[in-house]
């Protein structure tokens, strides 16, 4: 069985690859890496534990994805919040282009 996040980086190629014809996803991408557009880059946020009994029996890993696109109606970011457990943040522009950030728990 994968690990959560190897699946929802299965889940967010797919979804850039029905927008736009390529999977184009980045993980935590180094600041030298040359991105190609639309796009998504995403990262761990948070990680939030319900505990019981000294223990922790639930954890959730929160990512923060932004998409990246040209156009400031992005296809990604309608199909990305058709996902449970998404929530749209906040949107902004820099260097012509479209930032949408989200932040989804897997």
């Amino acid at each position: 069985m994968a690990e959560p996040r190897q699946k929802l980086d299965a889940i967010l190629r797919q979804i850039v690859k029905d927008a736009c014809g390529k999977e184009n996803v980045y993980y935590q991408p180094p600041a030298n890496l040359r991105m190609s557009y639309p796009c998504i880059c995403y990262e761990q946020s948070k990680i939030q534990n319900a505990a019981a009994d000294n223990r922790v029996y639930l954890q959730r890993i929160f990512y923060q994805l932004t998409v990246i696109d040209s156009r400031p109606d992005s296809k990604i970011t309608k199909a990305l919040m058709q996902m449970a457990k998404c929530r749209y943040d906040r949107p902004y522009k820099a260097d012509n282009l479209y930032h949408d950030v989200i932040t989804i728990y897997f």
